[in-house]
């Protein structure tokens, strides 16, 4: 409680000085008072009354940076005369973010204010210095640039500002206008199980970290139901026992080395790399073999070299090289340099060679994703080069409850819409602080397609933005599934339906 107080009164006397000193010289500009529905964690603002309230500006919407949405929006901000405002969050050192939901303030609102929806106001553009996270903001130069509205500043809930940069979940529909969602506990953690009605999702209960499970009906109509701690364990067991029957069939062989020649049961494979006929910090280069029998005709071989340092992130010259080997003779795939993560046979003689992105710390190597196909001869194309795309994603490669594909060789991938190129390109992931931008892509080309054995692309469905980095599950329907990042969001992208908890909701 004390340290809430205290935040209290720092933050009024930071509002009273930016509201009392922070004078815009910018132009005056006019904006309208949203005449949607806005909601806030799930609570419809009252603009009609509020003294300060959303207002719109080139059909972006403005949210005021007001004491009582600060708090409810769990932003953190601060206000000085030589550096202006800053916009920050409190982040990622626990499961909620500045306070625990069950001990959070009710948002309340106090309408004192007849605002008019069919007129326009005048608003100023700000003009003292504007830093979201540390990111110096040229406000200037803003499309939509940050504003001064009754003497409050006002930020555009633009998705760069909002989303990507304090990491708030902004949903729209032209039925139920505007929700935002930002500050909500992380309840909803990962699908790990599903059957012909609900979704089973690890949770967290929030009483001191205790975890738990839900059970989610697909429907989304019904409220979730928590399981007791058997039922939870009785589920993640299905779930562990289902994964393993997934698992790819490759088995361990041993790789020759004779001098620096490579070679498998006397099939020769070729020289060590010239980089790696060394002794790295006292080690010598470790090589891995795994078999893959596809039939009495056809096999893979995948090789991996290393030299086991103790390093963060892959082993020192870490390589991978994979071989088909086919009637007794040894073919290089050269366009394939990482380890295939699923073999999978259909039924008309063909095999898809899958793999998904590969990790790096917080991010992944572009280039990594990637999806081959095997033809009844032997023959490889990659399906990369095929498609013109850097990254193909199978979907549901680790699904306990679904095959990543159907027996007749259709699958479902996720695109990305980055244009391929030979060789590992710059690592990318979730945006966030200090985090590596995503490469430009082809936003019309990004989404979920359904491929087929002869490399034939049907769209389905739109997908999540890339820089969230969303986990994706594939239930036994078929259907894709993700939690969102910032709220407690279930989104069935097949479907196009997703339905959003507060956080008080789920834990009560």
């Amino acid at each position: 409680m004390k340290r809430m107080i205290l935040t209290w009164l720092s933050a009024v006397l930071m509002l009273s000085m930016l509201t009392s000193t922070a004078k815009a010289e910018g132009g005056t500009v006019q904006v309208r008072i949203a005449g949607f529905p806005v909601k806030v964690n799930g609570q419809i603002i009252n603009n009609k009354q509020a003294a300060y309230p959303f207002v719109v500006y080139k059909d972006i919407t403005y949210v005021p940076l007001n004491w009582d949405l600060i708090q409810e929006l769990e932003l953190d901000v601060d206000w000085s005369e030589e550096e202006g405002l800053k916009v920050y969050k409190t982040c990622c050192i626990s499961r909620h973010w500045k306070y625990p939901a069950l001990e959070k303030s009710k948002f309340t609102q106090n309408p004192t204010t007849t605002n008019s929806l069919t007129r326009t106001y005048s608003a100023k553009v700000t003009s003292y210095p504007i830093q979201l996270w540390g990111q110096q903001i040229d406000n200037g130069q803003e499309p939509y640039p940050f504003l001064e509205f009754r003497s409050v500043t006002y930020m555009p809930l633009t998705w760069q500002f909002a989303h990507m940069a304090l990491m708030m979940d902004l949903q729209w529909s032209s039925e139920e206008g505007l929700a935002i969602w930002s500050g909500q506990d992380a309840v909803m953690r990962q699908i790990v199980y599903d059957d012909a009605e609900a979704l089973y999702v690890d949770a967290d209960r929030g009483e001191g970290g205790m975890s738990g499970m839900l059970k989610v009906d697909k429907a989304f109509q019904a409220h979730p139901e928590w399981l007791d701690p058997p039922q939870a364990d009785a589920i993640r067991d299905k779930a562990k026992q289902a994964a393993e029957k997934q698992v790819s069939e490759g088995k361990s062989v041993v790789i020759q080395r004779d001098g620096d020649q490579l070679s498998y049961e006397g099939l020769p494979l070729g020289q060590v790399h010239e980089d790696d006929k060394i002794n790295l910090g006292g080690t010598e280069l470790q090589i891995q073999g795994t078999l893959y029998d596809i039939d009495n005709r056809r096999k893979l071989l995948a090789v991996y070299s290393y030299f086991p340092l103790p390093v963060m992130g892959p082993a020192p010259h870490s390589r991978y090289q994979l071989f088909a080997i086919i009637g007794g003779s040894v073919r290089k795939v050269s366009n394939y340099p990482y380890m295939p993560q699923r073999v999978l046979k259909n039924d008309d003689g063909t095999v898809w060679i899958a793999r998904d992105l590969m990790p790096f710390r917080n991010v992944y190597y572009g280039g990594s994703g990637l999806l081959a196909l095997m033809d009844p001869e032997g023959n490889i194309r990659l399906a990369n080069e095929v498609l013109n795309e850097q990254d193909i994603i199978p979907v549901g490669l680790g699904s306990p409850t679904r095959n990543a594909a159907d027996r007749d060789g259709r699958m479902i991938v996720r695109l990305f819409g980055r244009p391929y190129k030979d060789g590992k390109s710059v690592v990318y992931g979730a945006r966030g602080p200090g985090l590596t931008p995503v490469e430009p892509f082809d936003a019309e080309k990004d989404g979920f397609y359904e491929v087929t054995p002869d490399l034939k692309l049907k769209r389905l469905a739109k997908a999540p933005d890339q820089q969230d980095n969303l986990t994706l599950y594939l239930d036994s329907q078929g259907d894709i599934y993700t939690i969102h990042r910032y709220s407690n969001t279930l989104t069935n992208w097949t479907w196009n339906r997703y339905k959003t908890w507060t956080d008080l909701e789920l834990l009560k």
